[in-house]
């Protein structure tokens, strides 16, 4: 396999053991919910969104940019 697919395996291998884990817990998600912070997670929806954005914006530049060259 390829180094993407070895790597994604893995991730959902890991999630999959964590999950379990967190599943014989019971219904008690006070330890999981403790360490969550709502600021991190706005800020990673704003990164995911500032890189998905760029790739159009950055190809949007490159056609304007030929344009004006050619």
């Amino acid at each position: 396999m390829n180094k993407a697919k070895t790597l994604a395996v893995g991730a959902v291998v890991s999630m999959a053991s964590v999950a379990g884990s967190a599943m014989a817990l019971g219904d008690d998600y006070s330890s999981i919910l403790a360490g969550l912070d709502s600021s991190t997670a706005i800020t990673a929806i704003i990164g995911a969104g500032v890189l998905l954005a760029g790739v159009g914006f950055a190809k949007w530049a490159t056609k304007k940019v030929a344009r004006f060259f050619g």
